[in-house]
């Protein structure tokens, strides 16, 4: 059997006694929970806390709300005459249920193409020494989600269990074989949520009393190294059914914190060893936990016969515009919508739109459909479009050189004349270099890798290799280390006039809109606006005389998506909004 060596085969959950056939169920849980997670969630701290702060964006309707699914192979194990005790409607029912508490996770887990039916005693009464020979049947990229009559361990039995996300194979890849959850068939049904349970544990929720984690006090003083590493999860002594009411949800113990104080645990928390009966919630703090933890660690799962996936050539200029042409990649998909913005309208219906970006972060949704179903995906945070446009005279580059000569690097202005260059470098260590710039010019700084590996060396007496550009003031403009063969930068003096500021100042509010819309704008009031409907028939036009002109009544419009053409001097913006 194959060890799991970075995985604490931790079996002190809560004694459940259910009373039910075959071998009595004496531990609702055995999730296996690594040993190094504390080194695996550090590796990746940076990129987690970036979904963790985009969840609050979402959650603040600053970003797009739509619910990423995730694809689940779903393997029901029978006996070898092909029976078992469970049905694909039971299944599908509490599937259902979990989707209703995963939604505040913007997730949902659905089940992809057809099930595998297993027809194996001795896997349908499975004992975990045999998870070997179960997870042969194992689909890769993809969550697979086993249905078995018993999960036997030692001398005991469990409802279900899983792993946590993040182990990685000797090549730095996911540890596929962990991308399971194992539930007994029987504990499903009404009053029954292990597998949203289990869900939790699969995102890298903790139990709430901790998984060998220090004891969380009742002030909440160390709330963010101890326990679940929740902060808005009171502290949990390891609930029972002999210290909570399966009545009234009451907590009837009197344990202590190491502080000597008495706890006021919370009952009703999925991650805890409650009664399944009083458990109805994950905390908003474990909801951004489940967030960030699948796009960081498991957002490679996809359906092959139907997933979705983008790619895209971005090309910015000197107007502080960009374009993005995109591209689908999904696989099965005959119909799209793109919301490219992340305002949750609906943009393009093409497969392949282009789109104008001034600078901002957005996120970018694609749902597919193939005549029959369909599948959103969220790419949050796709566009990063910071402004190019630098109040400056001098550019510094600085570079950190370990490998010796392999980058070079040149700096042309708009009719690509070379104004400097530099490298090959013979000596490693900091190089830095001072560029004067002109005014009203549009330049690109170029840096080139031989090895295509970019500047992502390392050595522990002279640094990290990097290179950094910045204005004469310190303001950064870009800096980068694996870049590959070669990447450019642009760097723009040309200054914004008024116009084009007022322009990017231009929204509309409210949106969606019930009653009315209104121009909110900066600087300068915009000349006229003309709306037009979904199909480009316009059917408004209005001249902009006061500020009472800026508010249009939308109580005439049917319900749906709109567009406004605002124009200031001789140019126009283009806004979307919606009529609820």
């Amino acid at each position: 059997m194959k060890k799991l060596i970075p995985f604490i085969n931790s079996l002190a959950f809560m004694l459940t006694f259910l009373g039910l056939n075959s071998q009595e169920i004496n531990k609702e849980c055995i999730t296996q929970v690594p040993k190094n997670i504390d080194q695996i969630e550090e590796e990746s701290r940076d990129t987690y806390n970036f979904y963790i702060n985009q969840y609050y964006e979402k959650l603040n309707n600053k970003s797009s709300t739509a619910i990423t699914q995730i694809p689940a192979k779903l393997h029901i194990v029978t006996n070898s005459s092909g029976y078992t005790s469970v049905t694909v409607d039971e299944i599908l029912d509490e599937l259902q249920e979990a989707n209703i508490d995963l939604a505040d996770s913007f997730l949902e887990v659905y089940i992809c193409d057809e099930i595998n039916y297993i027809a194996n005693d001795q896997l349908y009464e499975f004992d975990i020494s045999n998870q070997n020979l179960l997870y042969q049947n194992h689909q890769s990229n993809i969550m697979n989600i086993y249905f078995v009559e018993e999960i036997d361990f030692g001398d005991g039995a469990a409802c279900g269990y899983t792993y946590f996300g993040g182990a990685l194979n000797g090549n730095g890849d996911p540890e596929q074989y962990y991308d399971t959850v194992v539930m007994r068939n029987n504990c499903i049904g009404y009053d029954r949520n292990t597998l949203v349970h289990e869900f939790g544990h699969h995102f890298n929720l903790y139990h709430t009393h901790g998984d060998g984690t220090p004891a969380e006090y009742v002030n909440g003083v160390n709330c963010n190294s101890a326990g679940d590493f929740l902060c808005d999860t009171p502290a949990d002594p390891q609930l029972s059914s002999s210290t909570v009411s399966n009545i009234n949800c009451l907590y009837s113990g009197n344990e202590t914190d190491p502080l000597g104080t008495v706890y006021d645990p919370d009952t009703s928390n999925y991650m805890s060893y409650a009664p399944q009966s009083c458990r109805d919630n994950f905390s908003p703090m474990g909801n951004a936990r489940m967030f960030a933890a699948f796009h960081t660690f498991r957002s490679y799962y996809e359906c092959p016969s139907f997933n979705v996936d983008i790619l895209s050539d971005q090309i910015a200029d000197c107007d502080n515009y960009m374009s993005v042409n995109f591209t689908d990649a999904s696989v099965g998909a005959t119909a799209w919508e793109w919301d490219v913005d992340g305002d949750d309208i609906i943009d393009y219906y093409e497969q392949n739109p282009n789109h104008i970006y001034s600078p901002g972060t957005y996120d970018v949704t694609l749902k597919i459909s193939n005549g029959e179903e369909t599948l959103t995906k969220v790419f949050p945070q796709y566009v990063n479009f910071t402004s190019n446009i630098y109040d400056t005279s001098k550019v510094n580059l600085k570079l950190m050189i370990i490998d010796l000569n392999e980058n070079t690097w040149e700096f042309t202005d708009s009719n690509n004349n070379i104004i400097y260059e530099g490298g090959p470098y013979d000596q490693n260590g900091e190089y830095t270099h001072e560029l004067e710039i002109n005014q009203s010019e549009c330049y690109t700084f170029t840096i080139y890798d031989t090895a295509g590996n970019g500047l992502d060396s390392s050595n522990w007496m002279v640094g990290n290799e990097y290179y950094e550009l910045t204005t004469e003031s310190g303001d950064l403009i870009h800096t980068n280390t694996n870049f590959g063969e070669e990447e450019s930068v642009l760097i723009s003096t040309q200054n914004l006039n008024i116009v084009d500021i007022s322009l990017n100042s231009l929204f509309i509010y409210p949106n969606p809109a019930e009653n009315y819309i209104q121009i909110k704008y900066q600087n300068t009031v915009p000349n006229s606006f003309k709306i037009f409907d979904i199909n480009g028939r316009r059917i408004h036009h209005k001249e902009i005389n006061s500020e009472a002109d800026l508010i249009f009544n939308t109580t005439n419009l049917v319900k749906g998506m709109y567009f406004i053409s605002i124009q200031i001097s001789e140019k126009n913006k283009r806004l979307k909004f919606i009529v609820k």
